[in-house]
């Protein structure tokens, strides 16, 4: 019971963590205007913008957890809920945190997964000793899910509920364009239909692209 409370603490802790890297998906509630949104080299200078191509890449989910650490200093013991241990296999990358110094972080990597009961059991052994003193900590795992067709989080926004991104046109405008979504990682998110690869869509920048897009509407 004490384990299970600690864990669930430590965990409150993790989704701490994990928002401060999480992307801000915004949402809008007036309706759009048709038609493409025209920026200037110099005004993309300004603004910032970056481009990213949508191509196919590897989509990692991060498996946050809390565990204890055995006396030996290198090795963690964690519980995983039976949808996250579904993901987690042995050789997968992960990084611990302690609740101390979570600037401070270090490697290891999943040995081994049991089940007990209703929850997965994964041990993970750190690549050195840790050097805090910390009983337990938070961990994030690195599980692969394949490679698919995506954009980076940054680039969706949310207009009336539905997931939007901004598409470099030839003429160098920026267009919105409808994206049906499919598994979302933590860096990018599949997608399934709506853009084509090769095609450029807006990441750093594009809250300001829409916004000049909407003032259209007005």
């Amino acid at each position: 019971m004490r384990f299970r409370l600690v864990r669930i603490c430590i965990l409150a802790l993790a989704w701490g963590i994990a928002a401060e890297a999480a992307f801000a998906q915004r949402e809008r509630t007036r309706p759009r205007p048709r038609g493409s949104t025209s920026v200037s080299e110099s005004q993309a200078g300004e603004l910032t913008l970056t481009l990213t191509d949508v191509a196919i890449r590897p989509i990692q989910i991060w498996v946050r957890t809390a565990g204890a650490i055995r006396d030996d200093r290198k090795t963690i013991v964690a519980l995983l809920s039976a949808a996250d241990g579904a993901r987690v296999r042995s050789g997968q990358r992960v990084r611990a945190f302690s609740p101390r110094s979570v600037a401070r972080m270090n490697q290891g990597t999943v040995a081994h997964v049991s089940r007990q009961g209703q929850e997965i059991v994964a041990t993970v052994v750190l690549a050195g000793e840790a050097v805090d003193a910390s009983r337990y900590y938070v961990l994030e795992i690195v599980t692969e899910n394949g490679d698919f067709l995506s954009v980076p989080n940054e680039a969706i926004l949310e207009s009336g509920g539905r997931p939007v991104v901004y598409v470099r046109e030839a003429s160098g405008s920026y267009a919105p364009r409808d994206i049906t979504v499919g598994l979302r990682g933590e860096l990018f998110t599949q997608v399934l239909d709506g853009v084509t690869r090769g095609e450029q869509v807006v990441t750093i920048g594009s809250f300001f692209i829409d916004a000049e897009h909407r003032l259209k509407g007005f």
